[in-house]
């Protein structure tokens, strides 16, 4: 039995132990929404969890690894016992070769990519509660992270501002759609 009530929203962030998802993470914590932070390092989870509880947020760790589809289903279940339903899916944590640089190889991004699909058909049917259910994809911008090597001009917090504004939105927002820090962008 679930020890929140329908009513408050709750958000699962990937790799929201550091960077854009971090930020994103607190952000949403300090606007009321219970987080459940995402990460593949369950240390850095529980460091990112005490952080956003220390600032009066409330924050949930869990071991999630997108390119693993059983982490998904772990995660899954323990959302709906803790929680009972979840509102929003942040799916936000970057895949890089060894040397920091974007995937090259199909197999690389093929991984990514079959990992997040796992991660929102093991997610989404099994846990929301409420639909319908909103998709949209965000341009955060040329964000300063370890993914770029820290070459980006935008803070993250400038960039978690999409998806904390996408994460707000209400049951009538738009779907489907590509969304930058000025709006829609054209596919």
């Amino acid at each position: 039995m679930s020890e929140y009530a329908a009513h408050q929203k709750i958000a699962l962030i990937t790799g929201a132990n550091k960077g854009i998802g971090r930020a994103a993470a607190e952000r949403l914590a300090a606007l009321g929404t219970t987080v459940v932070i995402g990460t593949r390092d369950p240390r850095r989870g529980e460091n990112a969890d005490a952080a956003l509880r220390a600032d009066g947020g409330d924050a949930h760790a869990v071991v999630l690894d997108v390119t693993e589809r059983a982490t998904a289903r772990t995660a899954a279940h323990q959302i709906r016992e803790r929680f009972g339903h979840l509102d929003v899916l942040i799916d936000n944590a970057g895949l890089t070769a060894p040397d920091r640089s974007l995937p090259k190889t199909p197999t690389s991004g093929d991984r990514r990519s079959s990992g997040s699909m796992a991660l929102v058909t093991t997610i989404t049917p099994r846990t929301l509660v409420s639909p319908p259910n909103h998709v949209q994809v965000d341009d955060p911008g040329y964000v300063d992270t370890k993914i770029n090597n820290h070459s980006g001009y935008l803070t993250v917090a400038q960039g978690a501002a999409v998806l904390v504004r996408l994460a707000k939105l209400g049951v009538d927002g738009p779907t489907g759609g590509f969304f930058g820090e000025d709006g829609s962008v054209p596919w």
